[in-house]
């Protein structure tokens, strides 16, 4: 990427693991806010336990990265919010990377919801079906 790419974006999408889970971070410039997709079924407390430190660090360190990159153009989102958006939750917990894969892909963050429906109770067939596009890639 060059700066002149990122500052024409609407979101960007951060995929972090952190404690054996993944999760996305977008910063979303149609919103201004950064918008966690995170495929966990947690309590609010939990969340708030999970997500607390972690996403303020992100947001002031990703903030710093594209104030680096761009010169100091990038809006400065180093205050921006933070919320939830309702994402399908596992069934299994090792399926948090298979879905947040799913969000990358699916995401539409101008409507915050995802464009397409994913059924947790699936999720079998998506790691079978991600996994075979991993494997049998033409670049791979």
């Amino acid at each position: 990427f060059n700066p002149e790419e990122i500052l024409h974006a609407k979101l960007v999408f951060l995929p972090v693991l952190q404690k054996m889970h993944w999760v996305v971070y977008c910063v979303n410039l149609v919103h201004g806010q950064i918008d966690i997709l995170d495929p966990s079924p947690w309590t609010d407390q939990q969340q708030k336990q999970i997500h607390g430190g972690i996403a303020h660090q992100i947001r002031k360190r990703l903030n710093d990265i594209f104030q680096s990159f761009t010169g100091g153009r990038f809006i400065d989102f180093s205050h921006w919010g933070l919320p939830y958006v309702p994402v399908p939750k596992v069934v299994v917990s090792n399926d948090c990377g298979f879905f947040t894969m799913l969000f990358l892909e699916h995401y539409d963050g101008e409507n915050r919801k995802l464009n397409i429906n994913i059924d947790p109770l699936l999720g079998a067939q998506y790691r079978a079906q991600l996994l075979y596009c991993i494997v049998f890639h033409k670049r791979n």
